[in-house]
């Protein structure tokens, strides 16, 4: 089976900014052909600034253990630092309406910290690398990273997950979300705004996830076809 096959039955509209001199909350979709011939090994660059912070340790000539460093949101002065890379949660691995719903909500996580961090690991390793969309964000945000600059805010919250939990004929399923993302802003290199966004509010969209190799991969994400 291939598993791109389904992603591309929607008009997607990812919840992102792309850098283009003012920052949007719709994303484009990829190019489909592309998106086929697109190999599991290929992932975006990644930056080292949204590392987990070290564990405590203890001092090797025997005083107090040393605590592992704050973790500190980008903000106007600054990117984030000593973000700590989401952990995925135990049900998220759970063949299940219950385990999807944990595995959405997981994904959502590891793209806010893709999105404070520019480091997209783990979230590549749970995202078919077909996903145009998703390809789109990470040049985009990678691009104005690798620039010096950073971005503030464009958390994403999931409010409401909604699924019959029924495999189409390739056997992906379609699961209905209820998605908040708060204000975002790009800071260029030199601390200026680049652009702003409004939040985005109650916006229902809808996820595809197949289970394969006990586990799930995200396929693709966007607004329900005809919106």
């Amino acid at each position: 089976m291939n598993r791109t096959s389904t992603a591309y039955r929607f008009r997607f509209r990812m919840f992102v900014v792309l850098i283009a001199g003012a920052l949007m909350l719709s994303g484009c979709q990829g190019d489909p052909d592309e998106a086929q011939t697109a190999s599991p090994s290929s992932s975006p660059p990644t930056s080292s600034a949204g590392s987990a912070p070290p564990t405590a340790s203890a001092d090797p000539s025997g005083g107090a253990s040393t605590a592992a460093p704050e973790p500190s949101p980008a903000s106007s002065i600054g990117p984030a630092v000593n973000i700590p890379v989401p952990t995925k949660p135990a049900l998220a691995d759970e063949n299940s309406k219950e385990g999807l719903e944990a595995f959405t909500r997981y994904w959502f996580e590891l793209f806010n910290y893709g999105y404070a961090t520019n480091d997209w690991k783990a979230f590549s390793e749970v995202t078919d690398p077909g996903c145009g969309t998703c390809r789109n964000v990470l040049t985009a945000v990678n691009e104005h990273y690798e620039s010096g600059g950073w971005i503030v805010g464009g958390e994403a919250e999931m409010r409401s997950f909604t699924s019959d939990f029924i495999p189409n004929i390739e056997g992906s399923i379609s699961s209905f979300v209820e998605v908040n993302q708060t204000a975002a802003t790009t800071i260029s290199e030199d601390g200026s705004v680049e652009g702003t966004s409004e939040a985005r509010q109650e916006s229902i969209d809808v996820v595809i996830a197949l289970w394969e190799e006990n586990r799930w991969v995200m396929l693709d994400f966007g607004p329900p076809e005809g919106t």
